[in-house]
């Protein structure tokens, strides 16, 4: 009877762990989805209300910046109709932005909760713990996006055949060394975009789950 009685406790375990796997998904995909709509509302409302604030400025080059935007929104501008083009368009780069950050960092969740279920944790120790970032994996989402964002920017520009025009985008070879506005450049400086973020994000990390776990009693 005791075969059949582990055998049975071990099946009901099995069936648990299944079944948080399965919670666990569902919670990431409604966060996800959470997320997306709440930061595809505040970058679409962002430029919606930046482009109208500089229509109505009244100066002689209204939106001459702004309308630099143009070059990786099509069909945006500053007038009325490129105001509703621009809350299409940062609505959509919100979402995404803010889905693929979230997806690539909830892959250290699972982690988490089995360091939770694999000790005896207090209910304040638990606060601690929840709380935390995974510096690595938040590290890599966020460095992901950074730098493949300066891919396809600079990409772009030397695609449309504007990458010696492109003045403001040169600008950054002063804080990124090696970049230029070309295919081995925006490398270069994808590469540089990406550690230097990476490392950023394990700086934070380390200071916030620092600062977490005294305000919870529980130094690391």
């Amino acid at each position: 009877m005791s075969t059949d009685s582990s055998r049975s406790t071990g099946s009901r375990a099995s069936s648990d762990e299944q079944h948080n796997k399965k919670l666990m998904r569902a919670a990431i995909k409604l966060n996800t989805w959470m997320l997306a709509g709440v930061f595809g509302g505040v970058f679409g409302l962002s430029m919606l209300l930046m482009t109208y604030l500089s229509l109505f400025r009244g100066l002689p080059k209204t939106g001459q910046y702004l309308n630099l935007l143009g070059v990786f929104l099509p069909g945006y501008e500053v007038s009325h109709a490129g105001a509703w083009i621009g809350l299409f368009w940062g609505a959509l780069i919100g979402a995404f932005l803010a889905a693929m950050l979230y997806r690539l960092y909830a892959r250290g969740l699972g982690s988490q909760i089995e360091r939770l279920q694999s000790a005896d944790i207090s209910s304040r120790k638990l606060t601690s713990v929840t709380m935390q970032f995974d510096g690595k994996y938040l590290g890599f989402a966020l460095a992901a996006i950074v730098a493949g964002g300066l891919l396809v920017t600079t990409n772009w520009l030397v695609l449309r055949g504007t990458g010696d025009e492109s003045v403001h985008a040169m600008l950054l070879a002063n804080y990124l060394p090696g970049y230029s506005v070309s295919l081995v450049g925006s490398l270069i400086g994808a590469v540089e975009l990406f550690a230097v973020t990476f490392v950023i994000c394990l700086l934070f990390s380390w200071i916030y789950n620092a600062v977490v776990s005294l305000r919870s009693g529980d130094p690391q």
